[in-house]
Formats: structure tokens, C-alpha cells, sequence
């Protein structure tokens, strides 16, 4: 089967389906005008089969597959991929598998038990595949859906809509930092949904969105520093169980955190010179003014200017400016978020950020003083010792990257990695390696030598991501 003719058989079993599955419901199986479309889709799986002996249609996400091709709106038509999709997951399918020599009649015979399936019922996948199996129709065979969360495809979607949440994040505060843009409700306003577009995501799949704060680390401007530090503040939040109003507010807090470093010092003598410290220190009382002076006074701009002003006091109140009063939980959560991200980051003082380990090791010998030790505990737990996105080096002398951390209860040094290369230095194949089970055919434990710098393994951002 040549390329052209196997795309046109793919196009015209989405078509012959969709047409076949549309004629049932409106004039029933029998009706001369759905028997033509029978006809019309028995050659169409039959063209489609091919060597293999059979078609499969899958929905996984929200894409269309056949014989595991993405089917585009393109090719297809929106209408009709949209009506499989969700028919598909109203019925609770993954997989229709039709095999070449499948009959009109046997076609017909499923389009009609397929249409009348009670949807008002529980578990109708299970319901529609006896009904099949009792109808003697063959060469039909169904499969349901198994939630998967290593599934490549329902991955690389859960990151595209992260990616998105985050890019809209970033257009939405790269507006607020404009001249006068803290003052114009509007804007604020699209920052507090793209924060909020975040929040839904990150409960959704956090992994997905920790990938992008942890390998968009590397951009050392100010929004991207912000928009991350952000997401790591969310993620101490969910696990102390905030709301997503307050997950909300506190991605809110820690996106603003650092304004005052966006104006100069109004005090400030024109043309002359401050050194770097008194414009460090001077940064958090000029944000919490900022944000106050934003007049809208509700209570999630009222955590945003205390966590602005407060980042850098200090658990211990040895930092500035000085306390009278203990820190806030929102600006202890911040501290955290905005130091592991700076440390982790390239800074014009740093061309090299630290790994993710020796940043979080470097911030455990700082509990108690700079840092809220049970918050920091929190994090370190939640973020693992090798967060999602980073690359390491197994002691097999593979090299991989972090896709998920261990299982509840395991070792925080034992995440889920997909090993990129063999230890000759070869692309490896897709092999998703549990660190926690040891390599199930040589029956030797695998563990992390050493983490690795993205620049040794990719040569851009974009790949990085595409690995994940």
C-alpha cells in the first residue's frame, strides 16, 4: 500500500465512521441511505488494514488515532474528530478494533448497539462490549479506557496545556510590568486569570507544570524568575491542602514578589549611583507600596504586598526589612519558592545555576534560620530530591530524565526516569525505568551517580521539553 492510498484510507474510515455512527442515530441501521454508508466503510477498513489485518480507532486525550496515526481537523474535518471523541469518552472507549474482512452487516449490527448503549447507567464500556459480544456480530472488537499516566501521547498533551497556562502567565505580567500597568485594573485582572489558568493545570498534572518552571530555569529574566517561582510556592500550598481560591492568592503573592525591582528608587537623586546591596534591600518595601497603591484593596493584593515586603526578612527575623512581628505564611512560602528558583537559575552573577539537589541541599542547612523548617520540609518532600525535568546519570551509565517521582511512601532518591542514552552514549529507545525496582531483566538495582547540566544533552530549550 503506497502512502497516498494509506492516507486516504484513514481519512475515509474517520469519514465512514462518523457517517455510519451519525445515519444510526437519526434513521436507525437499516434505512437505505446508513446501508450505503456501511458499504462505504467495510472498503474503507478494508483498504485501511492492510497487511495487518485489521484497523484500530483509538481516542486517547483528545486525539484521534488510527492504526496509531494522529488524525488532524485538516485531514478529517473538526466536526468529525470532535463526535468520536466524545462519543468515545461518554462510553468510557479507548480502542475500536475492525478486522479486514468485517461485514456491512456486522458494521451495521454494531452501529446499532452502539447508538441504543444507556448512557444513564454505570459502567456503560462494560455494558457496550457484552452487548457486542451477544450480538454475534464479528471482526468488532472494543476496549475500553485505562487512565494511564504514562500513556506518551496523554503526557505530551498534559504539557502542551501547561505550556500554554504558562505562556499566557508570562504575556499577562510582561503587561503588568509596563509603565503604569500595576495601576490598570484590566491588566491586573488577565494576571489574576492566567495565574488561576495555572492553578487549574498544576492540580490537573502538576508534574506537567513543575517540567516547565524546572527547565525554563535557565532564562535568568525577571518574569520567567517570578512565573516559577510562582508554581514552586503552589506546590507547597496544595500540599498544605489551600483551596484553589488560595492557591490562586498565593501564585498571585509570589508572581509580584519582586516588583519593586521593576522602577528605580524614587528617593534616589537623579543620575546618581546605587550599589547593588541598597538596591536589594530597598526592592521589597518599593513592591508592597506598589501593589498597595494598585487600590484594589481585597484580601488577595493584601497577602501579594505582605509577601512583597516580607521575602527577605527571614524565618529568624535576621533579614530585612526588620520585624517586630513573626513572617507571614504566604511570605514564608515565597522565601522558599523565590530562593530555590534563583538558585537553580542563571544570574547575571552565575553563569552556572546550581543542580536542583545541591540547591535544596544548600537550603537545608539554611532551616531554622532563613527558612521555615517545616515549610522546607514540605517543599523538599514534595519537589523530590530530583524534581521532574531534570537529568541525571544512572550508575549504569545511562543518562535519563526525571518524568515522575517515586511512588507515596518511597525513596525520594528513587524517581521514574526515561532513559535518553545507553552508556556507549546511543539514543536509547523509550524506556521508562522506576529506579525504586531495579532493572526487571538483569535483576541489578539502578541509581543516580550524578545529576546533569541540560547543556550536556540538549542543544536547546526545546528539546529539553520535547524529552520530557
Amino acid at each position: 500500500m503506497n502512502a497516498n492510498t494509506g492516507v486516504s484510507a484513514e481519512r475515509k474510515v474517520v469519514s465512514g465512521l462518523f457517517g455510519t455512527l451519525k445515519l444510526t442515530q437519526m434513521y436507525g441501521p437499516d434505512h437505505s441511505t446508513t446501508q450505503e454508508a456501511l458499504a462505504t466503510l467495510a472498503t474503507a477498513v478494508h483498504e485501511c488494514a492492510g497487511d495487518e489485518g485489521e484497523v484500530t480507532i483509538a481516542v486517547r486525550g483528545t486525539r484521534l488515532l488510527v492504526n496509531e496515526k494522529t488524525m488532524r481537523a485538516s485531514e478529517c474535518g473538526t466536526l468529525a474528530l470532535s463526535f468520536l471523541a466524545e462519543e468515545w469518552a461518554k462510553r468510557g472507549l479507548e480502542t475500536l478494533r475492525l478486522s479486514s474482512a468485517v461485514e456491512p452487516s456486522d458494521l451495521g449490527t454494531f452501529s446499532a448497539v452502539f447508538v441504543d448503549v444507556d448512557l444513564t447507567q454505570p459502567l456503560p464500556a462494560d455494558r457496550l462490549m457484552a452487548a457486542v459480544g451477544a450480538s454475534g456480530c464479528r471482526g468488532v472488537v472494543l476496549e475500553r479506557r485505562e487512565d494511564d499516566a504514562s500513556d506518551p501521547i496523554l503526557m505530551e498533551e498534559r504539557l502542551e496545556s501547561a505550556m500554554r497556562s504558562y505562556l499566557r502567565g508570562l504575556r499577562a505580567f510582561k503587561d503588568v510590568l509596563q509603565l503604569e500597568g500595576v495601576q490598570d485594573r484590566g491588566k491586573m485582572r488577565r494576571a489574576r486569570r492566567a495565574v488561576q489558568g495555572l492553578v487549574d493545570n498544576f492540580l490537573q498534572d502538576e508534574s506537567a507544570v513543575l517540567a516547565l518552571a524546572q527547565i525554563r530555569g535557565h532564562d535568568p529574566r525577571l518574569f520567567h524568575h517570578s512565573l516559577n517561582a510562582a508554581i514552586h510556592a503552589m506546590l507547597i500550598g496544595q500540599r498544605l491542602g489551600m483551596s484553589r481560591r488560595q492557591l490562586g492568592d498565593l501564585g498571585m503573592a509570589a508572581l509580584f514578589h519582586d516588583l519593586g525591582k521593576t522602577v528605580p528608587d524614587p528617593a534616589a537623586q537623579p543620575g546618581a549611583k546605587v550599589d547593588a546591596w541598597t538596591r536589594l534591600r530597598a526592592h521589597p518595601g518599593r513592591g508592597a507600596r506598589m501593589l498597595l497603591e494598585e487600590g484594589t484593596a481585597n484580601e488577595g493584593m493584601l497577602k501579594a504586598a505582605i509577601a512583597a515586603y516580607e521575602h527577605h526578612a527571614h524565618f529568624d527575623r535576621s533579614g530585612f526589612p526588620t520585624l517586630e512581628h513573626e513572617q507571614h505564611l504566604i511570605s514564608r512560602i515565597v522565601a522558599i519558592a523565590d530562593c530555590y528558583e534563583a538558585l537553580t537559575s542563571t544570574r547575571t552573577y552565575r553563569e552556572t545555576p546550581y543542580t536542583p539537589h545541591d540547591a535544596l541541599s544548600l537550603m537545608q542547612s539554611k532551616a531554622g534560620s532563613i527558612f521555615d523548617p517545616l515549610l522546607l520540609k514540605v517543599f523538599i518532600n514534595a519537589l523530590g530530591v530530583y524534581p521532574v525535568g531534570s537529568l541525571v546519570e544512572l550508575t549504569s551509565g545511562e543518562v535519563a530524565i526525571v518524568i515522575a517521582g517515586p511512588n507515596e511512601g518511597g525513596n525520594a532518591a528513587q524517581p521514574k526516569v526515561r532513559v535518553l542514552r545507553t552508556e556507549r552514549g546511543s539514543l536509547a529507545p523509550e524506556t521508562i525505568v522506576d529506579l525504586a525496582e531495579g532493572d526487571v531483566t538483569t535483576g541489578t538495582a539502578r541509581f543516580v551517580s550524578r545529576t546533569v547540566p541540560s547543556h550536556e544533552v540538549f542543544a536547546t530549550v526545546g528539546e529539553h521539553v520535547g524529552a520530557i
